[in-house]
Parts: structure tokens; C-alpha cells; sequence
């Protein structure tokens, strides 16, 4: 067994539910190393809550960037000896997860996304990545179609996060949609921002779903073609195709209270998903 592994479990049951129950799907060779992997990027994405100001962010994951390329240090805390213990017993890849902190340094900050590219490419780094690492790690090869499964389905997922904390991230002032997108829509940055809801900030939402919808697309076409054992893998995207089944004909929703799928719900979703991958 390894070590901390009751700990990142309920680690991650308590700050990840979904992707905790995702994990449950999984061949348990696998399990840890998902859990592990999904349990650090959730401690990762709570920095920007825990720091007034950007520096003392930057200084954490710059902590975990110097902990990832040395290698090791015990008595570093139950998470970070569980990842270093995952990242050796499955080869993983120490500048994948050194250019996903890279690409966390823009939680810290609260800039609108230059362009659209530019999202993708942030989510590529900080959600397909994570489902890639996990792959390989499974033994799938590495190939072009699961590069295919692994980026479109990192972004539908993360859109539709993001969209799923809108209530939230808004009255922090944090801006994840690409800037052009809310110009499109008449709005500036500090319009997005605003407390009140018209009809220009449900027009990003609407755009963003498309967006996202565009990608699941290609994601289910690319996992159609991967062997069975790998699909479970891709999980989450069920998720997040039910939450902008939901917001299709409410985008209001997000933008003025936290849209999450409820724990039958998502159960229910999880089942009924599994086999439609």
C-alpha cells in the first residue's frame, strides 16, 4: 500500500468530490497515482484563496517547483511525499508538472485571457495534462489520438469548471475567459466583474458553452477510439457534459450562484456515464 494513501483520499473527497468519485472508476493500479495527481492540483488551485497578493503565491509554487526537480525531501507533508512517491513509481514526467505550476501563476494574478489560444494553452497545461500523466501511467501508448482525447477533453472540462465557479471568481475579480470573448459581448473586464447580470454576461456564458461543446466533440471522438481499459480515464468529461446540458437554457445560473451537480446527481451521472465513453 502506499504511504499517506488514506489521507489523499479523503483529501480529495473533501475539496475535489467529482473527480474523487471519477477515480473510483478506475482499475486500482492506477487509483493513487489519479488520486494523488487530481488531490495536488486541487491544493494548487486553492493558493490564489489562501494570499492577499500575488508574491507570497508565487513563493508557494515556487515551493513545489524546487520540491518536484530535486526529487525528494521527507518530511515535506503527506501530499507532496505521496506525489513524489507516484512521480517515481510511474516515470512521470518532472517538466510536465513543472509547466503546470508555471501555467498556476496566472491564478495569482487577476487579468482577463488575451485571447482564446492563449485559454486553451493554460488549459492544456493545468487539466489535459493531468489526464495524460494518468494515461501513460495506465501503459497507454503514447499516440496522436490519445493526445487528441487528452487536449480536447482537458479543455470542455476546465471551461466548463470555470463556468461552474463563475459566482465565485467573479467578486474576486479573478477573469478566465479570453478578453476578446467578453468584447465581442460589450464588455469590459471590470463590466464582467460587475455584481449585476445582464444580458451581455449571459451571452459569454452562452459563447463559452458553445466553446466547450465544440471540444467535447472532438474529445468523444478521440476516446471512441481508444482501448476500453483507457476509458475510464476520461470520466469527467460526463461531468462536464451534463453541467452545460444544464446551463444550456439558464447561463444566468453560473454567474449568480456556484453551479455544481448534486452528490445523487453526480452519482447517477457517474453510472450512467461509464459505459457511454
Amino acid at each position: 500500500m502506499f504511504d499517506h494513501q488514506d489521507y489523499i483520499q479523503a483529501e480529495l473527497k473533501t475539496n475535489d468530490p467529482e473527480r474523487y468519485l471519477a477515480c473510483l472508476y478506475l482499475p486500482e493500479a492506477i487509483r493513487h497515482c489519479a488520486m494523488t495527481l487530481y488531490a495536488f492540483d486541487a491544493e494548487i488551485a486553492r493558493i490564489p484563496h489562501l494570499v492577499s497578493e500575488p508574491m507570497p503565491g508565487e513563493i508557494r509554487i515556487q515551493w513545489w517547483r524546487d520540491l518536484i526537480k530535486s526529487g525528494g525531501n521527507v518530511g515535506s507533508g503527506p501530499l507532496a511525499e505521496a506525489l513524489l512517491e507516484v512521480a517515481k513509481e510511474h516515470k512521470l514526467q518532472p517538466d510536465v508538472l513543472d509547466n503546470y505550476l508555471e501555467a498556476r501563476i496566472f491564478d495569482l494574478y487577476q487579468d482577463p485571457m488575451p485571447d482564446m489560444g492563449t485559454y486553451e494553452g493554460y488549459l492544456g497545461e493545468t487539466v489535459s495534462s493531468f489526464l495524460n500523466m494518468i494515461a501513460l501511467a495506465s501503459g497507454q501508448e503514447r499516440n496522436s489520438n490519445l493526445a487528441d482525447a487528452c487536449g480536447h477533453a482537458g479543455v470542455a472540462i476546465g471551461i466548463s469548471r470555470h463556468l461552474s465557479v463563475c459566482a465565485n471568481s467573479r467578486p474576486l475579480g479573478e477573469v478566465f475567459f479570453p478578453l476578446p470573448i467578453l468584447q465581442e459581448n460589450g464588455l469590459s473586464r471590470e463590466q464582467w466583474l460587475t455584481p449585476d447580470v445582464g444580458a451581455s454576461h449571459e451571452a459569454v456564458v452562452s459563447e463559452m458553452i458553445s466553446r466547450a461543446r465544440h471540444h467535447l466533440e472532438k474529445a468523444r471522438a478521440a476516446i471512441g477510439n481508444l482501448p476500453d481499459e483507457a476509458k475510464p480515464i476520461f470520466l469527467p468529461v460526463v461531468f462536464a457534459d451534463k453541467l452545460l446540458d444544464e446551463l444550456q437554457n439558464k447561463p444566468r445560473e453560473c454567474l449568480v450562484k456556484p453551479f455544481v451537480l448534486s452528490p445523487l446527481k453526480r452519482q447517477w451521472v457517474a453510472f450512467r456515464g461509464i459505459n457511454k465513453l
